[in-house]
């Protein structure tokens, strides 16, 4: 794909999301910047904040979104620089890049810390909300600037060299363009140019001893890092460094572990024997090779960690505040080398091994679940019915992992591509962190959809994980609630673009608004109907929100966005009131109007249950089916090989080798309930190294 095809895609998935969502151009530009960049673990999740305005001393201000990452304590601030034309624009200098966002930024963030902000905007704009925070909260640890651009970026620019605020705060400058966003697609899971240098440790490097013979699909080293070093290569480059499953454990438990700092304190020569060290991961080094056998890394790709994130954030933390004492802490570091191509099967293995001693949830691996492959698999099989006077049948295309809908079209000649579009629109693509935050509103918990993306996926996995794991409840996850879940989808979209279109909304805090708005309908629809539920195929059928429901949603969400301009303490960031339980509680009881006409939408308990165990039965019986279809595909070979990796590795007890022995017969096939075991012993077999046509 060239950089105009890459970037005409990105532009139609922009106009895509301006129509759906109901928002200008810009915002969205921003958000599918933001999706994207958050995808691909480059950025924590970030709150829109779009705002132009002339600042103290005529200073030009401006920002299009934040984040405070809690992982390193570090403060986001973005601003776009969009060309939005159809033809391919020219590069963005370093010139462009200083002039339309770095300065703009640094402005904004220095006249929130000296207070004009707050002194002469309006308490109701959420750049208002933001600058309190950044006055009274405190120096960040670092304040990350980043440029969002359809535009390349010009090849003189190498680097852009770090810096300090007048409070002497460090300061990172990115700009993301349209070349870098299209290597983070290419690449699926490297980190873009996330190259840590090494060269300025005592030495010239990191000096390593290899710890594998090198055969495999992986090299393993080992080394000791001193601590100062390792809390300023985390200074540098932050929460970028950690694993994505590792960062929302780190986000759950704060950086600081007492245990460390005390230790630190009283015995910090013993730091090495007591600390467990880092686990980590890279897709490459340079290195040069030392007369003694060992190696001396000079830089390292892609570096993850995937264990001791809070061992990294203690160290940084009391860098920073000058309490590590240089020379007398040293760290352990091992470090798998995996490539790029291999990332995705391997590095979420040594993720969860590496952290079986803590208490990272199966649900934080969730990315890689099954019912994410159920989900999928249903999207590409289901057809929504025609609408709106069509006469084509479309998929709602649930895209499991990135750059998924992309991918699909890879290869395709200019006619295949129109029609492939046309059964999948764009408008009808929807992610697992979309279906997250929609399923945490209509499970009524619109402040746990308020924390954003990565936290409202962790909670949807733990309500997903817990129940699969009982036979019957994973059945509830039928084509008819694939069918259920878009049509949630429809209505939270629906509020979104009616909400931006709104009367008497005045800008800002939407997310918010919209997250509250549909937790409430959800809410409503249980009181008017006796236990039960809105009719989710109802709306499934006619692939829209009617006008009634439309009104109905923006009459909730009037009475939404009081609620949530009205936190408990005058001046509260509203951001944060809206995350907080007692806001969804408040919400979630206040009196809103039921319009004529609503109870038609509404399904009884009575008949929600009979349809849900319809549902769950018929989900079953295709279940065992696929169970023996794929079993039997896979063959008698296949699991004559896998039942001797297990004997030979002691994987399976007894029983379990019984099961597999019934697959290794000709002519016998499984019951229902051996082939869905049988899947389950691959899948751990597999996770202990097992590959058909390998070694045992």
């Amino acid at each position: 794909m060239t950089d105009e095809e890459f970037r005409a895609d990105l532009m139609a998935a922009v106009a895509s999301r301006a129509e759906v969502h109901g928002t200008g151009h810009r915002e969205a530009f921003v958000d599918e910047m933001l999706d994207r960049l958050r995808e691909a673990g480059e950025l924590p999740d970030a709150e829109t904040c779009a705002e132009t305005l002339t600042g103290s001393r005529n200073r030009r201000l401006e920002i299009d979104a934040f984040a405070f990452d809690d992982a390193d304590e570090s403060l986001h601030m973005l601003a776009a620089i969009m060309d939005g034309g159809a033809a391919m624009p020219g590069p963005i200098t370093l010139t462009d890049a200083r002039e339309q966002g770095f300065n703009r930024l640094t402005g904004v963030f220095e006249q929130a810390r000296d207070g004009w902000l707050t002194r002469n905007i309006e308490e109701s704009r959420p750049l208002w909300a933001l600058a309190r925070r950044i006055e009274t909260s405190g120096k960040p640890a670092a304040l990350r600037l980043s440029i969002l651009t359809d535009r390349p970026m010009s090849e003189r620019i190498r680097a852009i060299p770090s810096g300090l605020t007048n409070e002497q705060i460090p300061v990172t400058y990115q700009i993301w363009d349209l070349t870098r966003l299209k290597r983070i697609h290419e690449a699926q899971n490297a980190r873009d140019d996330l190259e840590v240098d090494l060269a300025f440790l005592p030495g010239g490097g990191l000096r390593a001893l290899p710890a594998t013979s090198g055969a495999g699909d992986y090299r393993g080293y080992l080394a000791v890092l001193p601590g100062e070093a390792l809390a300023d290569i985390y200074l540098r480059h932050g929460s970028r460094l950690l694993e994505g499953n590792v960062r929302t454990f780190l986000g759950r438990r704060g950086t600081v572990n007492t245990g460390i700092a005390n230790t630190i304190e009283k015995e910090a020569e013993r730091f090495f024997a007591y600390n467990n060290g880092i686990a980590t991961t890279a897709s490459g080094f340079t290195a040069r090779n030392q007369p003694d056998g060992s190696i001396l890394m000079t830089s390292l790709t892609d570096l993850q960690i995937v264990n001791g994130a809070q061992t990294t954030a203690s160290l940084a933390s009391l860098r920073r505040s000058r309490k590590l004492p240089e020379g007398s802490v040293f760290v352990p570091m091992k470090l798998s080398v995996v490539a790029a191509e291999d990332a995705e099967r391997l590095i979420p293995f040594i993720s969860r091994f590496a952290n079986r001693q803590n208490q990272v949830r199966e649900s934080d691996f969730f990315a890689n679940h099954p019912f994410h492959r159920r989900m999928q698999e249903i999207s590409r099989r289901i057809l929504a019915p025609a609408a709106g006077g069509s006469q084509v049948q479309t998929h709602w295309f649930y895209e499991r992992a990135r750059g998924q809908y992309l991918q699909e079209q890879a290869g395709m000649r200019d006619a295949q591509r129109d029609q492939w579009l046309r059964r999948n629109p764009r408008n009808q693509l929807f992610t697992k962190t979309d279906m997250a935050k929609v399923e945490s509103c209509f499970d009524l918990l619109p402040d746990t959809a308020s924390r954003g993306a990565e936290k409202a996926f962790a909670a949807f996995a733990d309500r997903v994980t817990k129940g699969w794991t009982d036979e019957a409840k994973r059945a509830t996850y039928s084509d008819d609630w694939f069918r259920a879940a878009v049509a949630r989808v429809i209505l939270f979209r629906a509020t979104e673009a009616a909400v931006s279109k709104a009367e008497w909304y005045e800008g800002g805090y939407r997310a918010q608004i919209v997250a509250y708005a549909t937790a409430r309908l959800s809410a409503l629809a249980q009181e008017h109907s006796g236990g039960g539920h809105l009719d989710f195929l109802k709306v499934w059928a006619a692939q829209s929100a009617d006008k009634m429901l439309e009104r109905q949603l923006l009459s909730i969400a009037h009475v939404m966005m009081d609620v949530l301009r009205s936190p408990p303490k005058a001046g509260m960031n509203i951001s944060e009131w809206a995350k907080q339980q007692a806001c969804r509680e408040q919400a979630l009881k206040a009196p809103v109007c039921v319009l004529p006409g609503f109870d038609v939408w509404l399904m009884g308990r009575d008949a929600a249950r009979s349809a849900t165990r319809q549902a769950r039965a018929d989900q079953e019986v295709g279940d065992a089916l696929t169970a023996r279809i794929e079993i039997m595909k896979l063959g008698i070979g296949f699991w004559t090989e896998l039942r001797t990796f297990a004997v030979t590795n002691r994987v399976l007890d007894s029983t379990d080798l019984g099961i597999v022995s019934t697959a290794c017969t000709p002519g016998r096939i499984p019951s229902d309930r051996q082939a869905a075991r049988l899947l389950e012993i691959k899948q751990r077999c597999e996770t202990r190294g097992f590959a058909a046509g390998a070694p045992a």
